[in-house]
């Protein structure tokens, strides 16, 4: 019966071992995301990183064998949360909805995540242009799956006949989602919502900025 305490014990040490090691390294993950997105990766250290994190500045390679180790996985994570926060809102949509208002809640789930929850997104999108070729090629299937993704959306809505079969349709994707991407430097919450911009996004999109009617000089 001893025994069984005793290793009952050493489980629950262990146990909690674990779940605070797994903790460290996110803190460590999370200061490198907002120091990556706030000041480039190349301005920042592992120094820098650690204090941000709490950690004595050689406790980080108990975690990491290198700073480039910790770039990897906040832009994999980076990549994924937005991927999965896009699918997860398109998804949970009526069958029947169009696919304009799939766009919109599309670009409404990339832009929450991107300005709102998650310091991976913003930073993966803010470096990447930044770091080595070898470094972009370890992230890049991913973000290939994810324009994959957008490129998916906008084709089954010409599909439907709700874009024009003459638009060239990779030049849309890119339009949209640089579009989207760049509201990073100037989007002003005070000014408007999220939802709303992205309403506005789509709008462009579909109805384009041109007048309604010709001859026309405003909007009816």
């Amino acid at each position: 019966m001893l025994e069984d305490k005793r290793t009952t014990s050493r489980a629950s040490e262990k146990s909690e071992g674990v779940r605070k090691s797994e903790a460290t390294r996110k803190r460590v993950l999370d200061a490198a995301a907002i120091l990556f997105g706030d000041q480039g990766y190349t301005a920042t250290t592992l120094r820098q990183i650690a204090k941000r994190a709490r950690i004595d500045a050689g406790s980080i390679y108990y975690y990491f064998a290198s700073k480039e180790e910790i770039l990897d996985e906040v832009m994999e994570i980076g990549i994924r949360s937005v991927f999965e926060a896009v699918e997860r809102a398109v998804g949970e949509l009526p069958s029947a909805s169009s696919y304009r208002r799939r766009l919109e809640v599309a670009v409404e789930a990339h832009m929450y995540t991107l300005l709102k929850y998650s310091a991976y997104t913003s930073a993966n999108i803010a470096i990447f242009a930044q770091v080595s070729r070898k470094a972009q090629n370890r992230n890049r299937l991913l973000r290939r799956n994810y324009a994959a993704y957008w490129s998916g959306l906008i084709q089954a809505a010409q599909a439907a006949g709700e874009i024009s079969v003459t638009v060239d349709l990779s030049l849309v994707r890119l339009f949209l989602l640089g579009s989207v991407n760049w509201s990073m430097q100037w989007y002003d919450p005070k000014k408007s919502s999220i939802e709303e911009l992205a309403q506005s996004f789509c709008a462009m999109l579909f109805d384009g900025i041109g007048p309604k009617e010709p001859g026309s000089t405003k909007f009816t």
